[in-house]
């Protein structure tokens, strides 16, 4: 059985990709719904979407801000997994296969603290 070998860089962008949705820009709305204010400069006039959700988190109670803070930052890890499918669908280098079979499968596995393999 020959052992798969992938740049360095390939690791790297994966694991920085986990590091977005745990501790960056995917944890960004999640903290908004979690503190019920999505927006503290939104007014109706002002950003009126913005503030429609200020008015939304508002009626939430802490429970269910919870729950939207889940779903938030899923779906930013949704976002990460089907970007890395579109670039092993198009043969971008180097995501034109994976560890486990495909990047956006190394992606979930890393997301979930699996170890890299030994190059």
């Amino acid at each position: 059985m020959s052992r798969i070998s992938k740049p360095r860089v390939y690791r790297q962008i994966i694991d920085e990709l986990v590091r977005e949705c745990q501790q960056g820009q995917g944890q960004i709305g999640s903290n908004r719904a979690r503190t019920g204010l999505w927006n503290q400069n939104a007014t109706e006039e002002s950003i009126p979407e913005q503030h429609a959700i200020n008015v939304l988190l508002v009626k939430l109670t802490k429970e269910d801000r919870e729950v939207l803070a889940h779903m938030l930052a899923y779906e930013f890890e949704i976002g990460v997994f089907e970007t890395l499918k579109a670039l092993e669908r198009f043969g971008v280098e180097p995501f034109n296969g994976g560890y486990e079979g495909s990047p956006y499968e190394d992606f979930i596995g890393r997301l979930s603290d699996w170890e890299w393999p030994e190059n």
